[in-house]
């Protein structure tokens, strides 16, 4: 538990979510009946997205293991000041800049697996741009409910 507690604290420093530019997805299996499932356990970060589940010490119905990516993505920002003159009749030539920033990515990406056929049942991922400074902490629960938010799927099976 303490375990949990450590890497959701790191999640929260790190990942530091900010609104605006949140993108969150779910994919899940179809097929699989998820009226069967009532406990989960941990194997590592997040907390409980329980929604009627309980966590179980030993022998869970569902493990959710959550991962965190950071990453970072190159934007280019061009500035230029333009010459002067006519096509064809030479002109004076203009001054151009180019500079490259590197915007932080913070990923959390949860993974529901069926301990017993050890297949991968349900994912769901949240990425936003991370601030660095700590200042939008808040939002990785924020992330986290709007994962969760449709959870559990309708079951597959009648």
């Amino acid at each position: 538990m303490r375990k949990a507690a450590t890497l959701l604290g790191i999640l929260a420093g790190v990942l530091t979510l900010a609104c605006s530019t949140m993108t969150t997805a779910v994919d899940y299996d179809h097929t699989v009946d998820w009226s069967q499932f009532h406990t989960f356990a941990l194997a590592e970060g997040t907390k409980d997205p329980s929604k009627g589940w309980t966590v179980a010490a030993s022998n869970p119905d569902v493990v959710v293991y959550s991962h965190v990516v950071l990453s970072s993505e190159k934007q280019w920002n061009a500035t230029s000041m333009g010459g002067f003159g006519y096509r064809g009749w030479g002109g004076m030539g203009g001054m151009a800049t180019a500079t490259q920033t590197n915007i932080p990515i913070g990923t959390i990406i949860v993974d529901m697996v069926n301990p017993r056929t050890h297949e991968m049942i349900w994912r769901g991922t949240a990425q936003d741009q991370v601030s660095g400074t700590g200042a939008d902490r808040g939002q990785v629960q924020q992330a986290m409910q709007a994962i969760f938010k449709n959870f559990p799927p309708s079951s597959g099976k009648s």
